[in-house]
């Protein structure tokens, strides 16, 4: 007489196939290579500083591009370190700027739950605006298998635009004139950061205060004016988010 049959336990269930996939790596590699174009520039601002620095050497600074992987915290970092801001200014500064991860991976995991622990660690890697950007306009139903190796291909092409474009400025920033000098460096950062916001009034709003408040205190000692226009900027963006939040909802209350 025939056993009766057990239902299966968890561990026999067979893992998922997350193997390789071409396709998508290949998908994602292509849609990041549009918004991969504006880190080129910035990344060369970040080369030509390190070579202008006296302060950092040139493969070290080279290598933060790797080791940090975080353009704007990156460049703020490698101008303060060149203004002999103290290590709280920069360590203070670098956080502000990087705060927003903490979101976008409290936004990420439920898309990829049940990923494995490589693919965690990297990701975490090569989680940047655009990665994530890209990463959330992507339908909620879509496997596992192939999100993960869109992100992939999305992260991996900017890291190596963005290696490429800080090893341009270094080698090439010996030869730039001194009267192309980038002084506007920190506002520049905050142009591409409001080119990234423009998707919400309020983002457009602190990115713009931030430059401008980064440009009128370029001369100011320590990095403290960098300090500043961040801190004004976020205020000025969470000020905008409040009004525009309460306009909407008076809008829907007398429709």
């Amino acid at each position: 007489m025939p056993e009766p049959s057990t239902p299966s336990s968890p561990s026999s269930v067979p893992p998922a196939d997350l193997s390789f996939e071409k396709r998508w790596f290949l998908d994602g590699i292509v849609s990041g290579l549009p918004l991969a174009a504006p880190a080129l520039p910035f990344g060369f601002v970040v080369g030509f500083l390190v070579s202008e620095s006296a302060n950092i050497n040139n493969f070290t600074g080279w290598a933060s591009a790797f080791i940090v992987f975080a353009g704007s915290s990156q460049l703020a970092a490698v101008e303060l370190l060149a203004d002999n801001a103290s290590a709280l200014v920069i360590i203070f500064t670098v956080f502000l700027i990087n705060s927003r991860h903490i979101m976008y991976s409290a936004a990420m995991n439920p898309r990829f739950t049940g990923a494995p622990t490589w693919f965690r660690i990297l990701g975490s890697y090569l989680l940047i605006d655009q990665s994530f950007a890209l990463a959330e306009n992507q339908p909620d139903d879509m496997a596992l298998r192939d999100r993960m190796w869109s992100f992939l291909g999305t992260g991996l092409t900017f890291w190596v635009v963005w290696q490429t474009a800080v090893g341009l400025g270094v080698v090439l920033g010996n030869v730039i004139p001194e009267e192309w000098s980038l002084t506007f460096s920190v506002p520049i950062l905050f142009m591409g950061l409001m080119v990234l916001s423009i998707k919400n009034r309020p983002g457009v709003i602190a990115a713009i205060v931030g430059g401008v408040v980064a440009f009128a205190t370029r001369d100011f000692p320590q990095g403290t004016g960098l300090l500043l226009a961040i801190i004004l900027g976020v205020i000025a963006g969470t000020l905008a988010e409040t009004r525009l939040k309460a306009d909407l909802a008076e809008t829907a209350s007398t429709s």
